[in-house]
């Protein structure tokens, strides 16, 4: 119960942090939708498509082993780690920026240099948001993110409305809130000397290197098992449609905004737990069940809800999107377990693993999207992602098995697929009565699934009083 109680309060400040923020740049919709048009925003995702695949190749998700070897140090000798990996990602940076230069111009996309200039950012944020969470400065971090999302609407709001511009107004806006968010938490870590070379090891350097390299294979993976088929979809269906499919996956985020806070406080108790060799079989089975139940259950409420809120959100030129949301919220909630079994991968050191399961699902993928898109149109990109991250789970739960004993209770799985089934026949239906039965059921079911841990949460508490 302790590392229970851990996990919830790293959970509540990272739910501060990235999803209370969030949902605020979420509520934007109505206001991206009236001023952009689903030509030009399937344009912007496809900039934005591109440059996570470069980022995914290069950066090899450096932050990642920062925070990982950051757990073996103590003292002053965590610094160590953090140059190590600061000078990966300067190396990154350089190839990053070399390799734009050649490749954007044979693209044909509008705005190269902001695209360009938002991926740095971006992984900038990244990079000292892990290396803030391994110093167990959450409040910070989730200060930063606060401050830098709502700079972030500010200027959309001032460059849409006010100034009228363009699509460009979006990457310029966040282009803005990242710098905010890497200048405050540089400044608010208060750690002399970490954010420069001067504890720089050559060993550290190799090890991290040789750490983090599968976790860029697999990144790649999983950019083809989550963004090729935007490429796709732009190129046989047309910028317009791709809007719609971008408008989808914005509601999409809606579960990954929710996961993140989870997979953030998942990330440390597992790393923390691994790296001290306790007794660790309980321990992934009860997360592991949790988080598949708590996803299913998520996604059980969502579905009805999006039918509800789908109107008042997004402008009429988008309602097409609105039929394309239940399949892929299915998908991203499958990715959000994924990436949560990937973790545990990590976690006990054996990322050569995490490729080999992610590659199976993108190949999948890529398979399933050429012979579906010219059948069933743009669900063949929901479907798709579904049957890729459905194969790269099974892999993962079979192959992490051999390392741990884990039981996963299938049963209630199976009553929450059907519980699933039926709330998608209810949203299909159009019906608003419907739905909203459809969203009352889904919270009993809801309730009865985690009735064990919700009589344990207030017997401890209390108990605690």
């Amino acid at each position: 119960m302790k590392d229970f109680w851990r996990f919830i309060k790293s959970s509540g400040i990272f739910f501060v942090g990235t999803v209370m923020t969030k949902l605020i740049s979420f509520l934007l919709l109505p206001l991206y939708t009236s001023y952009i048009s689903p030509d030009d925003y399937g344009a912007y995702d496809l900039g934005l498509t591109y440059i996570m695949f470069f980022s995914s190749v290069l950066y090899f998700d450096i932050w990642s082993g920062i925070m990982r070897f950051m757990y073996d140090f103590n003292g002053s000798d965590r610094k160590k780690p953090i140059s190590s990996g600061i000078a990966i990602f300067l190396c990154s940076t350089v190839m990053y920026t070399a390799t734009l230069a050649v490749i954007l111009p044979h693209l044909h996309l509008r705005y190269p240099v902001l695209l360009a200039l938002y991926g740095v950012l971006m992984n900038g944020q990244t990079l000292v948001g892990y290396i803030a969470r391994g110093y167990e400065k959450n409040v910070l971090y989730t200060a930063a993110g606060i401050v830098s999302s709502f700079v972030t609407i500010i200027f959309n709001i001032i460059l849409l409305v006010v100034l009228k511009m363009d699509y460009s107004a979006l990457i310029i806006a966040s282009c803005i809130g990242y710098l905010t968010n890497i200048l405050m938490i540089v400044i608010g870590i208060r750690e002399p000397g970490a954010f420069s070379l001067k504890y720089f090891s050559y060993t550290i350097f190799k090890d991290m290197f040789i750490f983090s390299l599968p976790l860029c294979v697999n990144s790649v993976a999983y950019w083809f098992l989550t963004s090729y088929n935007r490429i796709v979809v732009d190129a046989q269906l047309g910028a317009a449609v791709n809007g719609y499919y971008a408008i989808a996956g914005r509601f999409g985020s809606m579960i990954t905004l929710f996961t993140t806070c989870f997979q953030m406080a998942w990330q440390e108790l597992s790393f923390s737990k691994t790296a001290r060799n306790d007794s660790l079989d309980e321990f992934y089975t009860a997360a592991i069940n949790n988080y598949i139940k708590c996803m299913c259950a998520g996604l059980l409420v969502l579905i009805p809800m999006i039918y509800i809120i789908y109107p008042i959100m997004v402008d009429a030129d988008y309602d097409v999107g609105k039929t394309l949301i239940p399949l892929y919220l299915f998908g991203t909630i499958l990715s959000t377990i994924s990436s949560f079994l990937g973790n545990a991968f990590t976690a006990i050191k054996k990322n050569n693993l995490l490729f080999w399961t992610m590659a199976i699902g993108s190949v999948a993928n890529v398979i399933c999207i050429h012979l579906l898109i010219n059948v069933v149109g743009l669900q063949a990109s929901n479907i798709s992602l579904a049957i890729g991250f459905f194969v790269s789970c099974l892999a993962r739960v079979l192959i992490f098995g051999k390392y741990m004993k884990i039981k996963i209770e299938y049963g209630n799985i199976a009553v929450l697929l059907l519980s699933l089934v039926a709330v998608s026949i209810a949203y299909r239906s159009e019906l608003l009565w419907l739905n909203i039965l459809a969203l009352c059921f889904a919270v009993l079911v809801s309730l009865f699934m985690f009735r064990k841990l919700l009589k344990a949460m207030l017997h401890a508490l209390l108990n605690k009083k």
